[in-house]
């Protein structure tokens, strides 16, 4: 394997693992945060119990269909 294929990798593997980390913290947050309201939990509760395994969830769906929709816009070969 050559060191332009490793650095490929490498940043395609950045990419799609900084964008999914960002757009699931994102979403877990807003979600945990409208839970919070609608059903009156505290902060600690709310972001326990849905933030957290939203977020895990959201990861693992995004690291799944992220690679192809970054392909469309360009960000990754």
């Amino acid at each position: 394997m050559s060191w332009r294929k490793i650095f490929a990798a490498e940043r395609t593997i950045t990419i799609v693992g900084s964008v999914a980390v960002g757009s699931s913290g994102i979403y877990a947050f807003i979600v945990a945060g409208l839970c919070r309201i609608m059903f009156d939990l505290d902060e600690n509760r709310a972001l326990l119990w849905i933030g957290i395994p939203l977020f895990v969830v959201l990861l693992i769906v995004h690291i799944r269909l992220l690679p192809k929709q970054l392909r469309k816009v360009g960000l990754i070969k």
